[in-house]
């Protein structure tokens, strides 16, 4: 079966199999907070899992030690309630404006670089609207270790931390009601290539509960329940159609409040959320309108997904790099020799040992530096702890001003980030290392090249 054959199959076949598979339980809050019933295949690799068990696994799976895995559930729900306890009482929010404009975003390490709390995704588009409404920015937190750097920083009387917005008791009601209602186990049987498939299924909803893959979803669904309470007109969110903007958009269907999310960020067909099947456009939750960074994503998503509602091209608001007609000014490559490449890696981690491995194999202990720019959502303590024994010549750097890649590197290597485009504007050649998914990574590269 070649790649087209296989794509296809995972768009749609795949696709509408755990689109049948969600209906079981679609009553359920447990089910829309689901990372595998909401096709977080980057997340799951359940379409994975699955191929494998067809292909080369035995019917049986190993059943895991129950008593095991309950005892580090409780250890785990523990030091979660600890954390939300502490990040509560520490960035209390007791009530925001009536009727405001609530601007959903995430705690990302580079919006705590420099003296104050930045905004990533939405960036000057903020400063734009709360000139005319009253705004509220909420932040999720995507790492406690960030917190303890907002200590020294200034934040902006409308930024929040929306954890700040739950008490001790509602921290506590929710993780009972993670207990006691995020474990999602199908009883039907469902075929896959004609096998029995729902075990691996059960086996993936299993690792949603037990190492709260789930629990994102249940913690907005209450922050969700309190920003309610003061009716906000707008919530704009980052729309990446994950089982977490559920608990948003459940809570806000049959209000008055319009739900927008915003496409902030590329993606490939590997993100398999970003296109739901018919079976879902019936049945899910999807916000009042879409917008998007482009054109290109504007097409895909409308080509390639079933969304029952609005898709239209808005901005990049991430990219503030001039534009003439229409098009970016891109800069010319300079002729210098710095012997010096940059590899950015996508948010996918799971590739993160086979590329190091790979760019050793070609580029150790020579006279060329190779700098390491992981993704900004994983810690950069952690990962040079991880890849401590690199070659000489390896350097794992943090973030970068893109604007002076000119001046320090020959090339940028990349896979599925957005960084590739950043090099290219800035005139500095790029290559796309091919991992050899099944899928194209990000879609706007095939295009552009």
């Amino acid at each position: 079966m070649n790649n087209n054959s296989k794509l296809n199959e995972y768009l749609i076949e795949y696709n509408e199999l755990l689109s049948k598979v969600a209906l079981e339980h679609k009553e359920k809050f447990g089910a829309l907070a689901s990372p595998s019933l909401n096709k977080q295949e980057t997340v799951t690799f359940l379409y994975q899992d699955l191929v494998n068990h067809i292909n080369n696994r035995p019917e049986k799976i190993k059943k895991p030690n129950l008593i095991l895995m309950h005892i580090k559930l409780i250890a785990k729900l523990g030091l979660m309630f600890r954390n939300l306890v502490i990040t509560s009482l520490r960035y209390r929010v007791k009530s925001i404006p009536e009727r405001c404009i609530y601007v959903n975003t995430w705690l990302l390490p580079r919006c705590v670089s420099g003296k104050t709390l930045k905004e990533e995704f939405f960036r000057e588009l903020i400063d734009d609207i709360k000139i005319k409404e009253e705004t509220i920015v909420g932040f999720q937190i995507t790492s406690y270790d960030i917190l303890e750097k907002l200590k020294k920083l200034e934040i902006p009387k409308n930024y929040i931390i929306s954890v700040g917005l739950l008490s001790i008791l509602d921290i506590l009601v929710m993780i009972f009601d993670y207990m006691k209602n995020a474990r999602i186990t199908l009883k039907k049987e469902y075929l896959y290539k004609g096998k029995n498939v729902t075990g691996i299924i059960n086996n993936s909803l299993e690792k949603d509960y037990f190492q709260l893959r789930s629990f994102p979803a249940f913690l907005k669904l209450y922050i969700a329940k309190k920003i309610k309470i003061f009716s906000p007109s707008i919530f704009l969110y980052v729309f990446e159609n994950q089982s977490l903007e559920n608990a948003y958009l459940s809570e806000f269907i049959m209000t008055k409040t319009k739900t927008i999310g915003y496409q902030s960020s590329g993606f490939s067909f590997r993100f398999l959320n970003f296109f739901p099947s018919k079976i879902d456009a019936e049945t899910s939750l999807f916000p009042n309108k879409i917008l998007t960074v482009g054109d290109i994503f504007t097409k895909t998503l409308k080509n390639y997904g079933h969304y029952p509602i609005p898709i239209q091209t808005f901005a990049a608001l991430r990219f503030n790099y001039l534009v003439s007609d229409g098009q970016y000014k891109v800069k010319k490559p300079v002729g210098k020799i710095y012997k010096r490449v940059l590899y950015a890696f996508a948010c996918h981690e799971y590739q993160y040992e086979k590329i190091i491995n790979d760019l050793v194999y070609v580029f150790g202990d020579i006279k060329i530096d190779i700098h390491l720019k992981f993704h900004p959502q994983y810690s950069l303590a952690v990962l040079k702890q991880k890849y401590c024994n690199l070659p000489e010549n390896f350097y794992i750097i943090g973030d970068i001003n893109a604007n002076n890649l000119q001046k320090k590197y020959d090339c940028v290597i990349f896979n599925d980030n957005s960084f590739g485009i950043e090099s290219l504007i800035n005139g500095v050649k790029s290559f796309e290392y091919d991992l050899e998914e099944i899928w194209d990574e990000r879609l706007i590269y095939k295009i552009i090249y």
